[in-house]
């Protein structure tokens, strides 16, 4: 307990689980916390003292589990192993206890086994380092110890550090004490874990590492709160694994202003990576267009949907890569079936270089790395059919094909290595001369006690004696008591069960030795030589980063042509003037969604600065309700996205001018944490619209000003058309039902209105999903209520009540009282002639469509007589 105390005054923050023989224990308050949390038993140690230590444990072999349940529930994890063994322990002088310390501390950030990642998810530590104060400028560090990436980013004020944050979604972050609350704000729900852990001043050899780190990656000079934020974020991950070191593939620095800038608000509305009702991967664009093989190329696709590019260079020569590929369909083919075999090679790499990688994942880096030969054969076929030679930079492979490494492993590790190294095996015979004789020795002492067995069986005539073998005796002859009396005298008893004896001989006792001796010798060689193997890879770590990023590249330019290809996908062009022109375009996502071609495509027209009547700079959409005024907006946003990523788009013909900023007000929803309203959300969006958005921006509205009264939200969606025309002039797509905005048209030169089409038959409507020039002539919200299934009393009343607005002349101007209460005779009004006369008509023709709406088989008698009552009263009043 002494031990266990002094190793737990280091680690006071963690839940210290301490490795006891086959368990791993806890005790005191972290074995009354843990207990609940992991559904286990809190027991006590010294039951009969007057003041038990708590205690709880978790079996050795089960530990990934309890340790993923503790993570994801926010806990730190100190994990505390036997560095040595009992026997060992006893052969010092002094106290013989075992000798244990922390190999690792487990937290959301730290996590490097394959049982707690995502595949396709980087696992980001973050730190975060302001200039002054937040909402001020402030530095970004964000750290992958699982494979090595490691970047730093600059952010200009608080809404790009959120976005910034959005962007990379890191798993636990790093602030100064002073900024926790600031950022906290700056979060979205279920943020992760904050640690006040970025110091004003980190010390200079770890300055000095940083520095190296970020020359080896190149880019401009790091300012001194990214140079303060990457040393917090490679202290507290250094930390994590004491006396190991860290697999870091440079540093390299990440500008904001070279990407489009997706918050996190636009990555929800937009469902870049999850859907907004239940968080699926499926129904997003992350799903819609990955179609990579490996995970190293699905975190690599992820990592460029959330910052698209906004320099023309890199991202045309993505599209050159997709286009090389599209025409090389059969290379394009075998590249993604070899792929197929490629596993998770920087993580890999980095377990190598933390010590934990077992004999299976060695066996897979192998396999992984004996397909580059094959891949860099097929785009040398590729290059020589191109008139250039060559193959576009972004699929280049390398001339780094790991001969060397490659050698060693096959010459060294079985076919088929086993999962854990103390399970032995996993060394190929004749990669060892020592270890070769040692398994024949092995081998030759077990053919020995074969042979031992069948001669005492003949010279005793006992056909039931068996040599065997367990831990504590070793190996004996066990003979039932029935034959005892034919027992030679030179066997010795060493015990005595209830139906048999065991005894030993000289012979026996010499042959054990050997075969023991031969086992133990055999396994700590086959350690030996694994670690050696372990070493190699290790020192090739950063080599290995290096060629894992390339076959990322290619992995996510062949799944980008395959999803091309697959659905029709084109090549958009890349313009410098702020236009978007999509001819015949599709919703990436809905249409996979749907039937085969079942989408209905739409062209849509934007410029900032317009030129020609077909293009306007804010799109004033009009229509009702499901018929597609959402999808639309929506489409052309992922077009934009896919274009700066260097994708193709699902178009005909695209022209897309870089944007600099994605902007969404889509939906209703309340933030009750802050005490915001619907109305106080939407507002908040508009606001952070209104100040941020450049004339490069491409801003979404959906249905501003629904949320408080209608010539309030009237007004205030006006200005805010006018704000964004006049004052900002970006590309705007405004979806609303106030049908008064359309007169905007006649008043600002780049209004455009256009409608979604419905055709109305018989008192039905058909939504037809095609975008048309010119305001709607209505909203049809009656109708979608009824196709949603309202009672036909109240669709029958709300008829009513539109009729009388639409032909008053000040329609929602009058008292809502006057205008929609129901009448009783008496209160009603004197009326002349004509009125009273248009009333009865509207009646009939209400009372005419429930006629036809009656199903008359299964009216009863009683039904009819109060409903023809119930007629005669409304014709009365």
């Amino acid at each position: 307990m002494r031990q266990w105390l002094e190793i737990k005054t280091r680690y006071p923050d963690s839940i210290l689980m301490f490795r006891m023989g086959d368990f791993y224990e806890m005790f005191f308050d972290d074995a009354v916390t843990v207990g609940p949390v992991l559904d286990i038993t809190v027991t006590s140690r010294d039951k009969n003292a007057q003041d038990p230590v708590p205690m709880a444990g978790v079996p050795y072999h089960a530990l990934g589990g309890y340790l993923r349940t503790l993570v994801e529930r926010g806990f730190k994890v100190a994990v505390c192993e036997q560095l040595e063994s009992p026997e060992d322990a006893k052969k010092r002088k002094g106290p013989n206890i075992v000798r244990r310390d922390v190999v690792r501390v487990v937290t959301p950030g730290a996590l490097v086994d394959d049982e707690h990642l995502r595949g396709d998810e980087s696992n980001y530590l973050v730190a975060v380092c302001p200039e002054d104060r937040l909402p001020g400028p402030a530095s970004v560090a964000a750290l992958d110890i699982s494979c090595g990436e490691f970047i730093t980013s600059y952010c200009q004020d608080g809404a790009a550090l959120s976005a910034e944050l959005a962007r990379l979604v890191p798993k636990e972050i790093l602030v100064p004490e002073a900024d926790r609350a600031e950022i906290e704000l700056m979060l979205a729900p279920g943020c992760p874990p904050l640690e006040c852990a970025v110091e004003a001043a980190p010390a200079e050899d770890l300055a000095d590492r940083v520095r190296h780190l970020h020359a080896e990656g190149g880019g401009e000079k790091l300012r001194t709160s990214q140079l303060h934020a990457a040393c917090a974020a490679l202290a507290y991950a250094e930390a994590t694994q004491p006396g190991q070191t860290l697999l870091l593939h440079r540093l390299r620095v990440h500008t904001p202003d070279g990407h489009l800038l997706l918050d996190e608000t636009s990555l929800r509305n937009l469902e870049v990576f999850q859907t907004l009702r239940e968080g699926r991967r499926k129904g997003t664009l992350f799903w819609a267009v990955d179609a990579t093989q490996t995970s190293m190329g699905a975190r690599m696709l992820r990592t460029w949907l959330s910052g698209p590019l906004r320099e023309r260079a890199p991202i045309v020569a993505r599209q050159d890569g997709i286009e090389a590929l599209l025409a090389e369909s059969r290379v394009r083919e075998e590249l993604r079936s070899r792929l197929k075999d490629v596993r998770d090679v920087a993580r890999l790499a980095t377990r190598a270089r933390l010590g934990s990688m077992n004999p299976r994942e060695m066996g897979s880096l192998l396999a992984s790395l004996s397909v580059l030969p094959a891949l860099a054969a097929m785009l040398g076929e590729m290059a020589g059919r191109r008139t250039d030679g060559s193959v576009p930079a972004v699929i280049e492979l390398g001339e780094d094909l790991f001969e060397d490494l490659r050698g060693e492993l096959a010459r060294v590790l079985v076919d088929r290595p086993p999962a854990q190294a103390r399970d032995g095996g996993m060394i190929r015979a004749g990669a060892d001369d020592y270890l070769d004789e040692q398994v024949k020795l092995r081998s030759g002492g077990q053919e020995a006690l074969a042979a031992i067995e069948r001669r005492e069986r003949e010279r005793t005539g006992i056909q039931t004696l068996k040599v065997q073998h367990n831990r504590v005796f070793g190996y004996f002859l066990e003979v039932p008591k029935i034959h005892i009396a034919r027992v030679p005298n030179e066997y010795v008893r060493k015990q005595t069960l209830a139906n048999a004896e065991r005894y030993v001989t000289e012979e026996l006792a010499e042959l054990e030795s050997k075969v023991l001796d031969a086992q133990f010798n055999a396994q700590a060689r086959e350690l030996v030589l694994f670690e050696a193997l372990r070493e190699q890879i290790s020192e090739a770590g950063e080599r290995l980063c290096d060629v894992a990023e390339r076959l990322a590249r290619i992995d996510v330019i062949a799944g980008l042509a395959q999803v091309a290809e697959t659905y029709g996908y084109v090549r958009p062009e890349i313009a410098a003037d702020p236009v978007i022109d999509i001819v015949e375009g599709r919703h990436p996502v809905v249409e996979r969604m749907l039937q085969s071609g079942k989408f209905v495509p739409n062209d849509v027209r934007i410029k900032a600065k317009a030129g020609g009547a077909e293009f306007g700079r804010l799109l004033l959409i009009t229509g009702p309700n499901m018929g597609g005024k959402s999808t639309v907006m929506r489409q052309v946003a992922l077009c934009v996205i896919l274009a700066q990523v260097g994708s193709f788009v699902p178009a005909v013909k695209a022209k897309i001018g870089l944007v600099d900023r994605v902007f969404t007000r889509v939906g209703a929803a309340d933030d009750l944490g802050r005490g915001e309203s619907t109305f106080m959300v939407e507002m908040r969006e508009a606001a952070q619209i209104l100040r941020e958005a450049t004339p490069r921006s491409l801003v979404m509205l959906d249905e501003l000003g629904r949320g408080t009264a209608t010539f309030d939200g009237l007004a205030l969606a006006w200005a805010v058309s006018e704000f964004l025309h006049d004052q900002i002039a970006c590309r705007v797509l405004f979806a609303t039902h106030y049908h008064e905005l359309c007169g905007l048209e006649g008043r600002l030169a780049g209004v455009r209105n256009v409608h979604v089409a419905v055709h109305e038959h018989r008192g039905k409507i058909v939504f037809l999903h095609r975008l048309e020039a010119g305001p709607a002539g209505r909203s049809y919200g009656i109708q979608v209520g009824k196709l949603a299934g309202l009672p036909g009393r109240v669709l029958r009343r709300a008829s009513r009540i539109l009729e009388r607005l639409e032909a008053h002349e000040r329609g929602g101007g009058l008292p809502q009282l006057e205008l929609f209460a129901p009448r009783t005779p008496d209160e009603a009004p004197a009326v002349h002639d004509g009125a009273g006369a248009e009333s009865i008509a509207l009646e009939l023709r209400a009372m005419a469509e429930e006629l036809r709406d009656l199903d008359l088989d299964d009216l009863s008698p009683r039904r009819a007589h109060d409903l023809l009552r119930t007629m005669r009263a409304r014709l009365e009043t």
